[in-house]
């Protein structure tokens, strides 16, 4: 198993794992433990990916539907370097 993705919004960890299991990818969803220095509300949803082969499907997936670490603030433009355009 690998850990695709961690978030404190549930709903992102639910939609990530759904589109998962729609394209056949087998995960599951886990909470973080609590740590002692943290206060109550505090937590963490995991989108672990059961299957290590696959990792990359999923993380592609997440990719094109911009969930987990691929989020961005869609009103900022991506700045792509000149030289990755040209090679």
């Amino acid at each position: 198993m690998k850990l695709l993705f961690f978030s404190s919004d549930d709903s992102e960890v639910q939609l990530a794992s759904k589109k998962c299991a729609d394209a056949g990818i087998a995960c599951e969803i886990r909470n973080s433990p609590q740590l002692h220095d943290e206060p109550p509300s505090a937590h963490c949803a995991e989108l672990w990916i059961r299957h290590d082969a696959d990792s990359h499907r999923a993380l592609m997936l997440c990719v094109t539907l911009g969930l987990g670490f691929s989020r961005r603030d869609r009103t900022e433009p991506i700045e792509i370097a000149e030289e990755s355009i040209a090679a």
